[in-house]
């Protein structure tokens, strides 16, 4: 009897363990699913020549000459390409207030054309050293890394990826993720079929030797096309980075408006920038102020200045896909209402399946029309490049009109003062250059017939 009740103990014991084991798979599984994904600290959309980062508000700095570029989901001027002799722009790397940098990841898109190399970023050391980057060489991806030798003088170095991690596929946009810690480097490439592969390397990088990060062409070397490169002050894991690309094959970093199709009127009249924080979750990002959009209590909304809750985390949800368009729901995590265009004003309802509850994403023209992607437009697109020339201190004004327009360019210091005009009569490839070497805030105006273009510049020369 006594065994017999030993027994029984032993096959209860068993049967605890195999359900500890259970829930501890179950955990381990869940929050591999659940994993959050943090704001980059730095977020450059690369929408045509525009190189603002969209967390600071701040532009980088340009050299020589940059190009609108056709971005992977085939809309032109929304990615950006560098001129071969030796455009690129940089930033500065800057730790945060809590540490310093132990951990870094950078995530972009990159075109690989028909050169045979081409740079995508890299980053040197104030003695030119050439301490970090990455390259398309031949087919293979290849790192910039570095080594010390016994008398701690930086070699600067390079690191083959595995064949598997390779531009096989030929010209197209790839996904890349490089995920910096101090246990070493994690590269991620996806191609444009969707064949997502990984490297390990043992290499470290000493961020205290590195100040800037530059996007371009590097010592003659041409660059990739770029877009939507962002840097998070983490090592992003194999699953964050996979949450990332599936949102990112799907939906770009924006400058989208948000059109309710009951009404047909935008989101808070502007264009909005999504930043993907979890499996289908978003954060909106408002363009026009870089403010976040925030489920109030009850049925309001707001605007904030920071992502602290799950109040100002949406999931899109699709209601159908069409050939011209995609219309889906916005519901926030927090509260579980979807938005709801009521005429008067957008709010929080329950769902409800109506068309005030449905939102498809257009892009707001200059002349304020509404141009979407259900509905045909009567403007034709056109391609625009205004920014800050740092190495030759001019502003470059190119513009690529459908037809020949007469066109009047102005330019405003921060305080609303004329600098400077120009008027021009029946011109179609508008191309002009003017001198501005005074530090500041600028605005640029261009008014044609059928457009309106203002363009803010942040002169630091």
């Amino acid at each position: 009897m006594n065994y017999k009740r030993i027994f029984v103990k032993i096959i209860e014991r068993r049967v605890l363990m195999k359900n500890i084991m259970l829930i501890v798979i179950l955990w381990f599984s869940i929050d591999s699913y659940c994993q959050e994904i943090p704001l980059p600290q730095r977020c450059f959309p690369l929408n045509g020549t525009n190189t603002e980062d969209i967390m600071s508000g701040q532009e980088a700095d340009v050299h020589a000459t940059v190009h609108a570029l056709t971005d992977r989901f085939g809309i032109n001027g929304k990615a950006i390409s560098f001129d071969r002799e030796g455009g690129y722009f940089y930033f500065p790397v800057i730790a945060t207030d809590e540490k310093e940098y132990g951990e870094l990841t950078l995530t972009y898109w990159m075109y690989a054309g028909k050169d045979s190399i081409a740079q995508a970023f890299w980053a040197k050391d104030n003695e030119d050293n050439l301490l970090l980057g990455m390259r398309k060489k031949g087919r293979r991806a290849v790192l910039n890394i570095y080594h010390k030798d016994r008398h701690q003088n930086v070699l600067p170095d390079q690191q083959w990826m595995w064949e598997d991690s390779s531009f096989g596929e030929g010209e197209g946009w790839y996904f890349v993720a490089i995920a910096y810690s101090e246990n070493g480097t994690h590269f991620y490439m996806a191609t444009p079929a969707g064949k997502m592969t990984e490297c390990y390397s043992a290499f470290t990088p000493d961020w205290n030797l590195v100040s800037s990060i530059c996007i371009g062409t590097l010592d003659g070397i041409p660059a990739a096309g770029m877009d939507d490169f962002k840097v998070y002050d983490t090592a992003l894991s194999k699953d964050q980075i996979a949450m990332l690309y599936q949102s990112e094959s799907q939906l770009g970093m924006g400058e989208e408006t948000l059109v309710n199709v009951a009404t047909n009127l935008s989101l808070d009249s502007s264009a909005w920038y999504f930043h993907c924080v979890g499996l289908h979750e978003y954060v909106l990002q408002k363009k026009s102020d870089m403010s976040f959009l925030n489920a109030d209590a009850g049925y309001a909304l707001s605007m904030v200045a920071d992502v602290d809750s799950e109040q100002q985390k949406w999931t899109l949800n699709l209601v159908e896909d069409i050939s011209k368009g995609t219309v889906f729901t916005i519901a926030n995590v927090a509260t579980g209402l979807n938005l709801d265009n009521v005429m008067e004003e957008v709010i929080q309802q329950v769902a409800d399946n109506s068309d005030s509850q449905k939102w498809y994403m257009g892009q707001w023209e200059r002349s304020g029309l509404l141009k979407s992607k259900i509905e045909n437009i009567d403007v034709a697109p056109l391609k625009e490049e205004i920014y800050y020339d740092k190495d030759a201190g001019v502003v470059r004004i190119h513009i690529l009109f459908p037809e020949s327009e007469n066109v009047k360019i102005k330019l405003f210091n921060s305080q609303g003062a004329l600098i400077n005009e120009l008027y021009m009569t029946s011109v179609q490839d508008l191309d002009k250059n003017i001198s501005l070497k005074v530090n500041g805030i600028y605005l640029v105006l261009v008014e044609s017939t059928d457009y309106r273009i203002n363009k803010k510049l942040f002169v630091n020369y």
